[in-house]
């Protein structure tokens, strides 16, 4: 299967999630099972942004072990996310020293035996809705990424505008 077919077959299984019932996880289900397949990854996390609290919260994450939805983090705490909200633009780590540079938690990242990542804001109506956020191993993410998961994720807006996190019992069904 070439790379336009993934993605379409991607971008097809999340659109058809929008009929699911059970939102918001269905559609985060299928952009976490698009990304894995048209991109790769090894851990997958979606964090809603609420700026007027100050915070981003977990709503979805592949890795519920390790990374429950529903976890908070104070927005200031996060340099790297504060840049991101503040200029839109997606970010690359390329490597374990990138992440070591612009994250606080670069221990437990590391931990999670990636050294890659790659965070993508989406967007509705001007504000930044949420960030999806992929890790690998060293060197995966290229500038090629971008386009491709910002495509999936702008496509799984509706899970972005829904209010609660997908809960951690009903993410473990989908580790991966």
């Amino acid at each position: 299967m070439t790379l336009s077919e993934k993605l379409v077959a991607g971008l097809r299984n999340i659109t058809e999630a929008h009929a699911r019932i059970d939102q918001p996880r269905s559609t985060l289900e299928a952009l976490d099972s698009a990304i894995a397949e048209v991109v790769g990854r090894k851990l997958l996390t979606v964090l809603a942004v609420h700026t007027d609290k100050g915070i981003v919260s977990r709503a979805y994450s592949n890795v519920s072990h390790s990374y429950a939805s529903g976890g908070i983090k104070r927005i200031d705490s996060a340099p790297r996310l504060q840049k991101v909200l503040a200029t839109g633009q997606p970010f690359i780590g390329r490597n374990q020293a990138d992440i070591v540079a612009n994250f606080t938690d670069a221990e437990a990242i590391l931990a999670t035996g990636c050294s890659s990542i790659l965070n993508v804001p989406v967007f509705w109506m001007g504000k930044i809705l949420a960030t999806v956020n992929l890790l690998h191993t060293e060197d995966y993410y290229q500038d090629e990424h971008v386009p491709v998961v910002r495509c999936l994720a702008q496509a799984a807006l509706p899970a972005f505008l829904y209010a609660e996190p997908v809960r951690a019992e009903s993410a473990a069904l989908n580790t991966k």
